[in-house]
C-alpha cells in the first residue's frame, strides 16, 4: 500500500472557534471593573455587549486598566464585529499617544488580524474596519479638525480632563456610524458612543464632573428646572426644552487595586502611590474629587486659554466698539503691572464658530521704581488694538491701598496723583479696585473655567504667572500672598477683571427682606403677607417638577 503523502497542517490559531468565528475571549481578559459599564442588549434576534449610556466617563486613579479596557471593548465588538467599522482614538501629545493606545492595540490584538500604518497612525482590520490615532499636532484643540470630516461609530478619549468642553461636544456631533460600515449577518450597524477616561485631573475636568458625577448640564441657564427623573429644562417661547438628559451619561470610577494584572507585575505600586501627600495619594491612588492643595487656577491650560495671532490671524474679531479698561497694581518696592482688557468675539477652540469672551491683550510690567509720568508714558504707548485701532480707556481699576495714604509733602494720596500724570496723557483717573480678595479670586477662576477669559501671547508675565500661583493653606478659597512679581501680576488682573463684572443682583432672601422692612414701615398687616407669598414663591423654584407628556404642536395648539 503507498505511502501517504505528509503535508503541513497549519494549525488555526486559538481565537478561531471552528466554525471560523472569532472566539473573543480568546483575544483578550477583561478584568470585573473593565465590563461594570457594559450591558447585554437584544437586537433582532442576537444579543450584543453594549456600554450603558451612549457617553461613558472612566474616571480614577492611575494604572486602573480604564482605556485599555475601551480600547480592547472597542476594537472586538465594533471594529472586528461589524466590517468596515471606523473608531477614533485621541490623546494630546502624540507621544502619550504611541506610549499607551498605540502600543497597546500592537500589543494585545492578534497580529494576523491587522495591519499599521505608522505614517497615518492608522490601524486597519482584515474586514475593512480601522482604528484611527489621532492626537494635537502642534499642541492645539484646533488640530483636531482634520478628524472632524469623518463619522465615527465609536470615540475614545484617553485624559479627557485634558480637552476642553469645546472639543467633547464638536466630536460628539461626529459619534455616528461611518457611511462604509457595513449591517452585521442579523442587518443590525453598530450604536454610536463616546468614551472618556480620566484621572481626577486636567483643566478641564470640571466639566466631565458635572456631566458624569454631578449629573448636571454644563453652565446650565438661568431659570433651568430639575424633573422628578433628574433631567433638566429650560422654558424657550413657552415650550419646555430638554438641555441634559441623565440616561445619556454613565460613570464608573476604578482603581490600580482593580487591575490584578499589574498588581502582579508591580506589587510596590500601591506603597509608592500611598507614601505621596494626601491631595497627590487621594487623586492618584484613591480616584477621588475635590480641591487640590497646591495650584490655585487648576483649570488654567495655556493651550486653551491663550492666543497666538501670529500663527491664527483670525482667532479674533475686534470690535471697536467695545470698552476697553486697565487693572493696575502699582508700588515703589515691587513690580507694577498693568493690563488692557476688552470685549471681542474669539472662535472657539475646535471649530469656525466665534465668541463673545474677555479678552487680555496687552501687558506693561516693570520693576526698579518707575516714576508715575514713565509708566503712564508705557501705558499711553499701548492705546491700540493688537490691529493697530487706537483705543480710549474707560477705567483704570487701581490698587485700593493707594487711596488711603497720604503723600508726605504732597497732600494728596498715591492716587490722586498718579490720576493727574494719567490726564496728561488722555486717560481717566484711577478707580479704587477691589478690597475683596475672596471674590475677586473666585470670579476669575470661574472666568477662566468657564472658558470666558483668552490672554494674548504676548502677555508673558501672566502666562508665567499662572501657574505658580498656589492656594493658601489657611483658606482655600484664597490664593496664598507672597513677595514676587507673580503676585503682583495676579492682583493687577484680577483688578482689572472683578472691576468691569457685571453688576450682581442681591441674593432672593436678602431682596425679599429689604423690600418687608421699607413695607412695614407703613402697613405691617401687607408687609407679613407680602413675606408669605414671596418666601413661597422663592421656594417653587426649586421645587422638581414633570413636564406634560405631550407633542410640541398640541401646546402651540393650545395657545392658539
Amino acid at each position: 500500500m503507498p505511502r501517504k503523502d505528509l503535508t503541513e497542517i497549519k494549525e488555526k490559531p486559538n481565537y478561531i472557534s471552528a466554525d471560523g468565528t472569532l472566539n473573543f475571549s480568546k483575544i483578550f481578559t477583561f478584568q470585573t471593573k473593565q465590563t461594570e459599564l457594559l450591558r447585554n442588549v437584544s437586537r433582532n434576534g442576537k444579543v450584543y455587549l453594549q456600554p450603558a449610556a451612549s457617553q461613558c466617563l472612566s474616571v480614577g486613579g492611575i494604572r486602573g486598566g480604564k482605556t485599555l479596557g475601551w480600547l480592547m471593548f472597542a476594537a472586538m465588538r465594533y471594529c472586528l464585529s461589524f466590517k468596515g467599522c471606523d473608531i477614533l482614538v485621541l490623546r494630546r501629545t502624540f507621544k502619550e499617544l504611541e506610549a499607551g493606545a498605540i502600543t497597546d492595540s500592537r500589543t494585545f490584538l492578534p497580529k494576523e488580524l491587522f495591519t499599521y500604518d505608522a505614517t497615518r497612525h492608522v490601524l486597519t482590520f482584515t474586514n475593512g474596519s480601522r482604528i484611527i490615532f489621532g492626537h494635537c499636532a502642534n499642541n492645539l484643540e484646533r488640530d483636531l479638525a482634520q478628524y472632524l470630516g469623518r463619522a465615527y461609530s465609536f470615540i475614545l478619549i484617553d485624559e479627557c480632563g485634558q480637552f476642553s468642553p469645546d472639543a467633547w461636544m464638536m466630536l460628539l456631533s461626529r459619534n455616528t456610524v461611518n457611511a462604509g460600515c457595513e449591517p452585521d449577518e442579523y442587518g443590525n450597524l453598530p450604536i454610536p458612543c463616546m468614551v472618556g477616561c480620566t484621572n481626577p485631573l486636567g483643566p478641564h475636568y470640571d466639566y466631565y464632573k458635572t456631566l458624569f458625577v454631578e449629573h448636571e448640564p454644563w453652565m446650565k441657564p438661568e431659570g433651568a428646572k430639575k424633573a422628578t427623573d433628574g433631567s433638566w429644562w429650560v422654558q424657550e417661547a413657552g415650550d419646555w426644552r430638554l438641555i441634559y438628559d441623565p440616561k445619556s451619561y454613565a460613570c464608573q470610577r476604578s482603581t490600580v487595586m482593580d487591575n490584578a494584572e499589574l498588581l502582579k507585575r508591580d506589587p510596590g505600586i500601591i506603597a509608592r502611590l500611598n507614601s505621596m501627600p494626601k491631595a497627590k495619594r487621594d487623586k492618584m491612588l484613591l480616584g477621588l474629587d475635590g480641591l487640590t492643595e497646591g495650584q490655585f487656577f487648576d483649570c488654567w491650560d495655556p493651550w486653551y486659554h491663550v492666543i497666538n495671532l501670529r500663527e491664527d490671524p483670525d482667532a479674533i474679531i475686534w470690535q471697536e466698539h467695545q470698552d476697553v479698561w486697565i487693572g493696575s497694581d502699582w508700588g515703589m518696592q515691587h513690580a507694577n503691572a498693568s493690563y488692557f482688557f476688552t470685549k471681542a468675539l474669539v472662535k472657539v477652540s475646535i471649530g469656525a464658530d466665534y465668541r463673545l469672551k474677555t479678552v487680555c491683550f496687552a501687558e506693561v510690567v516693570t520693576t526698579g521704581g518707575k516714576t508715575m509720568r514713565e509708566l503712564a508714558s508705557l501705558l499711553a504707548n499701548k492705546l491700540h488694538l493688537p490691529n493697530g485701532k487706537p483705543i480710549k480707556i474707560k477705567h483704570i481699576y487701581f490698587s485700593h491701598e493707594k487711596f488711603n495714604r497720604v503723600m508726605e509733602g504732597f497732600g494728596h494720596t498715591p492716587a490722586d496723583e498718579y490720576s493727574k500724570v494719567l490726564r496728561d496723557f488722555g486717560m481717566p483717573p484711577v478707580t479704587p479696585a477691589t478690597r475683596d480678595r475672596i471674590a475677586s479670586a473666585s470670579y476669575m477662576y470661574n472666568m477662566i473655567k468657564g472658558g470666558d477669559l483668552v490672554v494674548l501671547d504676548v502677555c508673558k508675565d501672566l502666562i508665567f504667572a499662572m501657574p505658580s500661583l498656589m492656594r493658601d493653606p489657611k483658606n482655600l478659597d484664597d490664593v496664598l500672598k507672597v513677595d514676587s512679581k507673580s503676585d503682583d501680576v495676579y492682583d493687577a488682573v484680577r483688578y482689572g477683571l472683578f472691576g468691569e463684572a457685571p453688576n450682581r443682583k442681591k441674593s432672593d432672601s436678602l431682596t425679599i427682606r429689604d423690600q418687608v422692612t421699607e413695607l412695614a414701615k407703613t402697613d405691617p398687616f401687607a408687609a407679613h403677607f407680602y413675606k408669605l407669598k414671596k418666601e413661597a414663591e422663592l421656594k417653587n423654584k426649586t421645587v422638581c417638577f414633570k413636564p406634560r407628556e405631550q407633542p410640541v404642536w398640541q401646546s402651540k395648539l393650545d395657545n392658539q
